[in-house]
């Protein structure tokens, strides 16, 4: 597990998704800023009920699922920037990694910030142009990277993707999210 992973009832109040439709099983990295991204990894196990009807002879993780993956990814990247900007606009520091999070998740302070906001965003996959290069297999760990492209004035966010198996790029392009704010 990361060194500074969020604990998972934390990191499920920042997340809008329940099972069986959690893709993240973990957020890896995290740098606020220009330049920002996240990283989070996604376990592909064997009995992901999605993998049951998906090739049974022969499964293969979705691309469609995969395609989710890089959406909650980059919800996750936009909600732990805006906590940061509510951490500073409220305590007047600045949080840039995942690490000064994971310091702060203990204080009721953040603990409520990412409560009020997570009842706030509302967000969802509007469009996707992706590249399919390889396949993930049962067993395989896929490495997700989101960075934020631009944001534009109607609420749609365009983020950068790409998912690895360990070395392997197995798809890369552009999501793009609808972010609205209660």
């Amino acid at each position: 597990m990361a060194k500074y992973a969020l604990p998972s009832k934390v990191f499920l109040e920042m997340g809008g998704w329940r099972q069986p439709l959690i893709m993240v099983d973990r957020i890896d990295d995290f740098k606020y800023g220009d330049n920002g991204y996240v990283q989070v990894i996604k376990h592909v196990t064997y009995n992901e009920p999605y993998l049951l009807g998906h090739f049974p002879e022969d499964p293969i993780m979705p691309g469609v699922i995969i395609s989710e993956i890089f959406g909650q990814a980059s919800e996750y990247f936009s909600f732990l920037c805006d906590i940061c900007d509510i951490w500073k606009a409220q305590h007047g520091e600045e949080l840039k990694t995942l690490r000064d999070i994971h310091a702060r998740v203990g204080d009721e302070n953040m603990r409520q910030i990412i409560r009020t906001r997570r009842s706030q965003v509302r967000g969802v996959l509007a469009a996707q142009n992706l590249k399919f290069k390889d396949i993930a297999y049962p067993g395989d760990t896929i490495e997700v990277v989101s960075k934020l492209a631009f944001s534009d004035s109607n609420g749609f966010k365009h983020y950068s993707v790409s998912a690895h198996v360990g070395k392997k790029l197995i798809s890369q392009g552009t999501i793009i999210n609808f972010r609205e704010v209660k």
